[in-house]
């Protein structure tokens, strides 16, 4: 279980439904956190038990301290959700180059990483690298969104593209850098530009942790991408912007997705190689 809680039990199918007529228990059944047997006795019936995906049971075993007056000692540990955001301070410059009659069409870095929504497959991403500006590429080469807390994959694929979306693409969309070239050709021929400077990588990473143990996190879900260009990274200060932006917005839980990250605990910069 995602508490680490160990549920064994032993059950005799040959023992029939207890009632008044019978009172042979079927089994007996205990767990880590409880330092009591649990009694275990027979249900056969229509619709006895119905399974998250709707379906239903006919027969059941129920496992309980109803038979006897124990109960557990102590209630077991909750799990935590915490979720980590890291980027690169390795950055790369995305910009486009029109001549001054032609309209700018580089992608907004808000649909850059909107992207993910359509590389998402199921509990994993395609990594199809998608154009986002004139030579450059992003893609999502790392994804799992298998979660054994029980959260479907959608909604955790949804949370962690939405945190990736909303705080650093918006972010990166502010500092939109615009300059005309070519003022002195011969041909009178003039340039606009337009210049995005992203982490060349980053990852969100959904942790879980036991209350009773908050330092021993471990890692559930995950987003990764990477952005390539024909022109070299360098090592720059987009980083720390868009860390602070992943931060900040981890304090408005009215987000639908935000309650699925749980606390968020990162912000960090990796170092330049």
């Amino acid at each position: 279980m995602p508490n680490a809680d160990i549920f064994t039990v032993t059950i005799d199918p040959a023992i029939p439904d207890y009632d008044a007529d019978n009172t042979r228990l079927a089994g007996k059944a205990s767990h880590t956190y409880d330092e009591h047997d649990l009694d275990c006795y027979a249900s056969h019936q229509r619709d006895v038990y119905t399974l998250d995906d709707g379906m239903k049971c006919s027969s059941a075993y129920i496992c309980n301290h109803y038979m006897t007056e124990d109960h557990p000692k102590e209630d077991p540990p909750k799990s935590i959700r915490k979720t980590k955001v890291s980027f690169s301070s390795m950055t790369v410059e995305v910009e486009q180059k029109v001549i001054s009659t032609d309209k700018i069409t580089l992608m907004d870095p808000y649909d850059a990483f909107h992207n993910i929504f359509d590389d998402i497959n199921g509990p994993q991403c395609n990594s199809y690298p998608y154009s986002i500006g004139d030579s450059c590429t992003i893609k999502f080469d790392d994804c799992n969104f298998v979660d054994p807390e029980g959260y479907a994959a959608n909604s955790t694929a949804n949370a962690l593209g939405s945190l990736l979306t909303e705080s650093t693409g918006r972010e990166i969309s502010k500092n939109a850098k615009d300059w005309i070239s070519g003022h002195n050709s011969r041909f009178g021929v003039t340039y606009n530009h337009r210049q995005f400077t992203y982490p060349q990588n980053g990852q969100v990473t959904i942790y879980t942790a036991l209350s009773d143990n908050p330092e021993s996190i471990t890692p559930q879900s995950w987003l990764h991408y990477e952005i390539e260009c024909q022109k070299s990274s360098f090592c720059g200060k987009a980083c720390h912007g868009v860390a602070s932006a992943a931060l900040a917005i981890g304090k408005h839980p009215e987000l639908p997705w935000v309650n699925t990250l749980g606390i968020i605990i990162g912000g960090v910069c990796t170092q330049c190689a």
